[in-house]
Protein backbone atom coordinates (compact mmCIF):
# COMPACT_ATOMS: atom_id res chain seq x y z
CA UNK A 1 0.00 0.00 0.00
CA UNK A 2 1.51 3.34 -1.07
CA UNK A 3 1.23 6.66 0.67
CA UNK A 4 -1.60 7.88 -1.53
CA UNK A 5 -3.69 4.76 -0.69
CA UNK A 6 -3.19 5.43 3.02
CA UNK A 7 -4.39 9.00 2.62
CA UNK A 8 -7.40 7.93 0.54
CA UNK A 9 -8.41 5.17 2.98
CA UNK A 10 -8.18 7.66 5.84
CA UNK A 11 -10.53 9.93 3.91
CA UNK A 12 -12.97 7.20 2.82
CA UNK A 13 -15.12 7.18 6.05
CA UNK A 14 -15.56 10.94 5.71
CA UNK A 15 -16.26 10.57 2.00
CA UNK A 16 -18.88 7.88 2.56
CA UNK A 17 -20.59 10.06 5.19
CA UNK A 18 -20.34 13.02 2.79
CA UNK A 19 -18.60 15.25 5.36
CA UNK A 20 -15.18 15.74 3.74
CA UNK A 21 -14.07 18.85 1.81
CA UNK A 22 -14.52 19.19 -1.93
CA UNK A 23 -10.78 18.84 -2.54
CA UNK A 24 -10.65 15.62 -0.50
CA UNK A 25 -13.66 14.28 -2.37
CA UNK A 26 -12.00 14.97 -5.70
CA UNK A 27 -8.83 13.23 -4.54
CA UNK A 28 -10.83 10.14 -3.51
CA UNK A 29 -12.90 10.08 -6.70
CA UNK A 30 -9.78 10.43 -8.83
CA UNK A 31 -7.98 7.61 -7.00
CA UNK A 32 -10.73 4.96 -6.74
CA UNK A 33 -10.93 4.04 -10.46
CA UNK A 34 -7.16 3.39 -10.45
CA UNK A 35 -6.96 1.28 -7.21
CA UNK A 36 -8.83 -1.99 -6.71
CA UNK A 37 -7.84 -2.22 -3.05
CA UNK A 38 -9.21 1.20 -2.12
CA UNK A 39 -12.34 0.50 -4.18
CA UNK A 40 -12.96 -2.66 -2.19
CA UNK A 41 -12.56 -0.75 1.08
CA UNK A 42 -14.96 1.88 -0.24
CA UNK A 43 -17.58 -0.74 -1.20
CA UNK A 44 -17.34 -2.41 2.19
CA UNK A 45 -17.83 0.91 3.94
CA UNK A 46 -20.86 1.68 1.80
CA UNK A 47 -22.27 -1.77 2.55
CA UNK A 48 -21.83 -1.27 6.31
CA UNK A 49 -23.44 2.16 6.14
CA UNK A 50 -26.41 0.77 4.22
CA UNK A 51 -26.84 -2.13 6.64
CA UNK A 52 -26.66 0.17 9.67
CA UNK A 53 -29.10 2.55 8.05
CA UNK A 54 -31.55 -0.27 7.32
CA UNK A 55 -31.14 -1.62 10.84
CA UNK A 56 -31.81 1.77 12.41
CA UNK A 57 -34.80 2.30 10.13
CA UNK A 58 -36.20 -1.15 11.02
CA UNK A 59 -35.75 -0.49 14.74
CA UNK A 60 -37.44 2.88 14.34
CA UNK A 61 -40.39 1.29 12.51
CA UNK A 62 -40.72 -1.40 15.19
CA UNK A 63 -40.63 1.18 17.98
CA UNK A 64 -43.27 3.26 16.24
CA UNK A 65 -45.43 0.17 15.74
CA UNK A 66 -45.07 -0.80 19.41
CA UNK A 67 -46.03 2.71 20.51
CA UNK A 68 -49.00 2.65 18.16
CA UNK A 69 -50.17 -0.70 19.49
CA UNK A 70 -49.77 0.50 23.09
CA UNK A 71 -51.89 3.56 22.33
CA UNK A 72 -54.56 1.37 20.73
CA UNK A 73 -54.64 -1.11 23.62
CA UNK A 74 -54.79 1.77 26.09
CA UNK A 75 -57.80 3.21 24.25
CA UNK A 76 -59.44 -0.23 24.19
CA UNK A 77 -58.80 -0.63 27.92
CA UNK A 78 -60.32 2.78 28.66
CA UNK A 79 -63.35 1.96 26.51
CA UNK A 80 -63.88 -1.36 28.30
CA UNK A 81 -63.55 0.40 31.66
CA UNK A 82 -66.18 2.89 30.50
CA UNK A 83 -68.52 0.08 29.47
CA UNK A 84 -68.06 -1.59 32.86
CA UNK A 85 -69.09 1.64 34.54
CA UNK A 86 -72.54 1.53 32.90
CA UNK A 87 -73.99 -1.29 35.04
CA UNK A 88 -72.33 0.30 38.07
CA UNK A 89 -74.16 3.60 37.49
CA UNK A 90 -77.43 1.77 36.81
CA UNK A 91 -77.08 -0.20 40.03
CA UNK A 92 -76.34 2.99 41.98
CA UNK A 93 -79.47 4.68 40.65
CA UNK A 94 -81.68 1.64 41.29
CA UNK A 95 -80.19 1.10 44.74
CA UNK A 96 -80.95 4.68 45.74
CA UNK A 97 -84.38 4.65 44.09
CA UNK A 98 -85.65 1.69 46.08
CA UNK A 99 -84.43 3.22 49.33
CA UNK A 100 -81.91 0.55 50.26
CA UNK A 101 -78.41 1.07 51.53
CA UNK A 102 -75.69 0.81 48.93
CA UNK A 103 -75.25 -2.93 49.44
CA UNK A 104 -75.95 -3.93 45.83
CA UNK A 105 -73.80 -1.10 44.60
CA UNK A 106 -70.67 -2.17 46.48
CA UNK A 107 -71.14 -5.82 45.57
CA UNK A 108 -71.48 -4.90 41.89
CA UNK A 109 -68.53 -2.50 42.22
CA UNK A 110 -66.18 -5.13 43.59
CA UNK A 111 -67.46 -7.69 41.08
CA UNK A 112 -66.66 -5.32 38.22
CA UNK A 113 -63.25 -4.71 39.78
CA UNK A 114 -62.57 -8.44 39.52
CA UNK A 115 -63.63 -8.34 35.86
CA UNK A 116 -61.54 -5.24 35.18
CA UNK A 117 -58.46 -6.79 36.76
CA UNK A 118 -58.60 -9.58 34.17
CA UNK A 119 -59.64 -7.49 31.15
CA UNK A 120 -58.52 -3.88 31.61
CA UNK A 121 -55.28 -4.19 33.60
CA UNK A 122 -53.47 -6.36 30.99
CA UNK A 123 -54.32 -3.75 28.34
CA UNK A 124 -53.14 -0.66 30.20
CA UNK A 125 -50.10 -2.04 32.05
CA UNK A 126 -46.94 -1.18 30.09
CA UNK A 127 -44.55 -3.48 31.99
CA UNK A 128 -45.06 -6.68 33.99
CA UNK A 129 -48.68 -6.87 32.84
CA UNK A 130 -49.12 -10.42 34.14
CA UNK A 131 -47.79 -9.52 37.61
CA UNK A 132 -50.06 -6.46 37.86
CA UNK A 133 -53.00 -8.57 36.67
CA UNK A 134 -52.36 -11.22 39.33
CA UNK A 135 -52.03 -8.58 42.05
CA UNK A 136 -55.14 -6.62 41.04
CA UNK A 137 -57.19 -9.81 40.62
CA UNK A 138 -56.22 -11.05 44.09
CA UNK A 139 -56.95 -7.71 45.78
CA UNK A 140 -60.27 -7.20 43.98
CA UNK A 141 -61.37 -10.77 44.75
CA UNK A 142 -60.61 -10.27 48.46
CA UNK A 143 -62.58 -6.99 48.40
CA UNK A 144 -65.52 -8.81 46.78
CA UNK A 145 -65.45 -11.49 49.47
CA UNK A 146 -65.22 -8.85 52.19
CA UNK A 147 -68.18 -6.92 50.73
CA UNK A 148 -70.32 -10.06 50.53
CA UNK A 149 -69.38 -11.00 54.09
CA UNK A 150 -70.25 -7.55 55.41
CA UNK A 151 -73.67 -7.33 53.76
CA UNK A 152 -74.57 -10.96 54.52
CA UNK A 153 -73.43 -10.64 58.15
CA UNK A 154 -71.15 -13.60 57.61
CA UNK A 155 -68.24 -14.55 59.85
CA UNK A 156 -66.52 -16.62 57.16
CA UNK A 157 -64.44 -13.89 55.49
CA UNK A 158 -61.04 -14.74 56.98
CA UNK A 159 -61.54 -18.48 56.40
CA UNK A 160 -62.49 -18.09 52.75
CA UNK A 161 -59.82 -15.45 52.14
CA UNK A 162 -57.07 -17.65 53.55
CA UNK A 163 -58.26 -20.56 51.39
CA UNK A 164 -58.42 -18.35 48.28
CA UNK A 165 -54.92 -16.99 48.91
CA UNK A 166 -53.55 -20.50 49.33
CA UNK A 167 -55.26 -21.70 46.15
CA UNK A 168 -54.10 -18.71 44.12
CA UNK A 169 -50.55 -19.08 45.44
CA UNK A 170 -50.31 -22.54 43.88
CA UNK A 171 -51.08 -20.96 40.50
CA UNK A 172 -49.43 -17.54 40.78
CA UNK A 173 -46.34 -18.00 42.96
CA UNK A 174 -44.34 -20.11 40.43
CA UNK A 175 -44.83 -17.41 37.79
CA UNK A 176 -44.00 -14.63 40.24
CA UNK A 177 -40.81 -16.44 41.28
CA UNK A 178 -39.58 -16.49 37.68
CA UNK A 179 -40.80 -13.06 36.54
CA UNK A 180 -40.71 -10.77 39.58
CA UNK A 181 -37.54 -8.72 40.24
CA UNK A 182 -36.32 -10.76 43.24
CA UNK A 183 -32.95 -10.30 44.93
CA UNK A 184 -29.98 -12.53 44.11
CA UNK A 185 -30.63 -15.05 46.91
CA UNK A 186 -34.22 -15.77 45.90
CA UNK A 187 -33.29 -15.90 42.22
CA UNK A 188 -30.90 -18.74 43.05
CA UNK A 189 -33.49 -20.44 45.25
CA UNK A 190 -36.78 -20.07 43.37
CA UNK A 191 -38.00 -23.47 44.53
CA UNK A 192 -37.42 -22.50 48.16
CA UNK A 193 -39.36 -19.27 47.60
CA UNK A 194 -42.28 -21.11 45.96
CA UNK A 195 -42.56 -23.92 48.48
CA UNK A 196 -41.91 -21.63 51.46
CA UNK A 197 -44.64 -19.18 50.43
CA UNK A 198 -47.25 -21.87 49.77
CA UNK A 199 -46.37 -23.62 53.05
CA UNK A 200 -46.86 -20.41 55.04
CA UNK A 201 -50.22 -19.75 53.34
CA UNK A 202 -51.25 -23.37 53.96
CA UNK A 203 -50.61 -23.04 57.70
CA UNK A 204 -52.40 -19.67 57.75
CA UNK A 205 -55.42 -21.34 56.14
CA UNK A 206 -55.28 -24.24 58.61
CA UNK A 207 -55.06 -21.77 61.51
CA UNK A 208 -58.05 -19.76 60.23
CA UNK A 209 -60.11 -22.94 59.83
CA UNK A 210 -59.20 -23.96 63.37
CA UNK A 211 -60.31 -20.60 64.75
CA UNK A 212 -63.54 -20.82 62.77
CA UNK A 213 -64.53 -24.34 63.87
CA UNK A 214 -63.30 -23.75 67.43
CA UNK A 215 -62.79 -27.44 68.17
CA UNK A 216 -59.99 -29.12 70.08
CA UNK A 217 -60.60 -32.24 67.98
CA UNK A 218 -59.65 -30.28 64.86
CA UNK A 219 -56.26 -29.32 66.26
CA UNK A 220 -55.63 -32.85 67.51
CA UNK A 221 -56.30 -34.40 64.10
CA UNK A 222 -55.53 -31.74 61.48
CA UNK A 223 -52.23 -30.51 62.90
CA UNK A 224 -50.24 -33.78 62.88
CA UNK A 225 -51.67 -34.89 59.52
CA UNK A 226 -50.77 -31.58 57.91
CA UNK A 227 -47.32 -31.51 59.49
CA UNK A 228 -46.61 -35.07 58.34
CA UNK A 229 -47.48 -34.56 54.69
CA UNK A 230 -45.93 -31.09 54.49
CA UNK A 231 -42.80 -32.57 56.07
CA UNK A 232 -42.72 -35.28 53.37
CA UNK A 233 -43.01 -32.66 50.63
CA UNK A 234 -40.21 -30.59 52.16
CA UNK A 235 -38.03 -33.69 52.60
CA UNK A 236 -38.43 -34.67 48.94
CA UNK A 237 -37.82 -31.07 47.85
CA UNK A 238 -34.62 -30.75 49.88
CA UNK A 239 -33.34 -34.03 48.46
CA UNK A 240 -34.13 -33.06 44.86
CA UNK A 241 -32.79 -29.53 45.20
CA UNK A 242 -29.86 -29.60 47.58
CA UNK A 243 -28.55 -33.17 47.91
CA UNK A 244 -25.14 -33.13 46.22
CA UNK A 245 -25.51 -36.25 44.12
CA UNK A 246 -26.46 -36.87 40.50
CA UNK A 247 -29.97 -36.20 39.19
CA UNK A 248 -30.60 -39.94 38.76
CA UNK A 249 -29.89 -40.63 42.43
CA UNK A 250 -32.08 -37.73 43.58
CA UNK A 251 -34.90 -38.87 41.31
CA UNK A 252 -34.53 -42.42 42.65
CA UNK A 253 -34.86 -41.33 46.27
CA UNK A 254 -37.87 -39.12 45.42
CA UNK A 255 -39.68 -41.98 43.64
CA UNK A 256 -39.05 -44.44 46.49
CA UNK A 257 -40.31 -41.97 49.11
CA UNK A 258 -43.36 -41.06 47.00
CA UNK A 259 -44.29 -44.72 46.54
CA UNK A 260 -43.96 -45.39 50.28
CA UNK A 261 -46.12 -42.36 51.15
CA UNK A 262 -48.85 -43.33 48.67
CA UNK A 263 -48.79 -46.87 50.06
CA UNK A 264 -49.19 -45.79 53.68
CA UNK A 265 -51.20 -42.54 53.40
CA UNK A 266 -54.52 -43.95 54.62
CA UNK A 267 -52.85 -45.74 57.52
CA UNK A 268 -51.05 -42.57 58.62
CA UNK A 269 -54.26 -40.52 58.46
CA UNK A 270 -56.25 -43.09 60.40
CA UNK A 271 -53.48 -43.40 62.97
CA UNK A 272 -53.78 -39.70 63.81
CA UNK A 273 -57.58 -39.91 63.75
CA UNK A 274 -57.42 -42.80 66.17
CA UNK A 275 -59.14 -45.41 63.99
CA UNK A 276 -57.68 -48.75 63.02
CA UNK A 277 -57.03 -49.17 59.31
CA UNK A 278 -55.63 -52.48 58.05
CA UNK A 279 -52.49 -52.40 56.00
CA UNK A 280 -53.02 -53.10 52.28
CA UNK A 281 -52.91 -56.76 51.27
CA UNK A 282 -51.49 -58.08 48.03
CA UNK A 283 -53.65 -60.51 46.08
CA UNK A 284 -52.86 -60.24 42.39
CA UNK A 285 -54.91 -63.33 41.53
CA UNK A 286 -58.13 -61.62 42.59
CA UNK A 287 -59.26 -58.17 41.47
CA UNK A 288 -62.53 -57.01 42.97
CA UNK A 289 -63.85 -54.19 45.15
CA UNK A 290 -62.20 -55.72 48.21
CA UNK A 291 -58.73 -56.30 46.74
CA UNK A 292 -58.21 -53.59 44.11
CA UNK A 293 -57.13 -50.92 46.63
CA UNK A 294 -54.49 -53.14 48.23
CA UNK A 295 -53.23 -54.46 44.89
CA UNK A 296 -52.84 -50.97 43.42
CA UNK A 297 -51.02 -49.70 46.52
CA UNK A 298 -48.64 -52.66 46.56
CA UNK A 299 -47.93 -52.23 42.85
CA UNK A 300 -47.17 -48.54 43.41
CA UNK A 301 -44.83 -49.46 46.26
CA UNK A 302 -43.05 -52.24 44.35
CA UNK A 303 -42.77 -50.35 41.06
CA UNK A 304 -41.67 -47.18 42.83
CA UNK A 305 -39.00 -49.04 44.79
CA UNK A 306 -37.78 -50.86 41.66
CA UNK A 307 -37.62 -47.74 39.49
CA UNK A 308 -36.00 -45.77 42.30
CA UNK A 309 -33.33 -48.41 42.88
CA UNK A 310 -32.58 -48.62 39.15
CA UNK A 311 -32.13 -44.84 38.96
CA UNK A 312 -29.90 -44.85 42.03
CA UNK A 313 -27.72 -47.64 40.55
CA UNK A 314 -27.48 -45.79 37.24
CA UNK A 315 -26.39 -42.66 39.07
CA UNK A 316 -23.75 -44.57 41.06
CA UNK A 317 -22.42 -46.28 37.91
CA UNK A 318 -22.18 -42.99 36.03
CA UNK A 319 -20.33 -41.39 38.93
CA UNK A 320 -17.91 -44.35 39.01
CA UNK A 321 -17.20 -44.02 35.29
CA UNK A 322 -16.70 -40.29 35.66
CA UNK A 323 -14.28 -40.76 38.57
CA UNK A 324 -12.29 -43.38 36.62
CA UNK A 325 -11.84 -40.98 33.72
Amino acid sequence: MNKQCEIVQDLLPLYVDNVCSQASAQLVEGHLPECAECTEVYNNLKKDVCENSLKEEAESVIKQHVKSQKRKTLKVGICIAGVLCIPLVVCLIVNLAVGHALDWFFIVLTSLMVCASLVVVPLIAEKHAALYTMFCFTVSLILLLMTCAIYSNGDWFYVVTSAVLFGLSIIFIPYIAYKAPLNAFWKRNKGLFILGTTTILLFVMMFCIGIFVASDEYWRIASPITLFFVGVVWFVFLICRYLKVSKCIRAGFAIIISGAVLFSANNVINYFIGDYYPWPKLNLTTWNIDTVDGNVKWLMLIVGAAVGMVLILIGIMRKGKKDNK
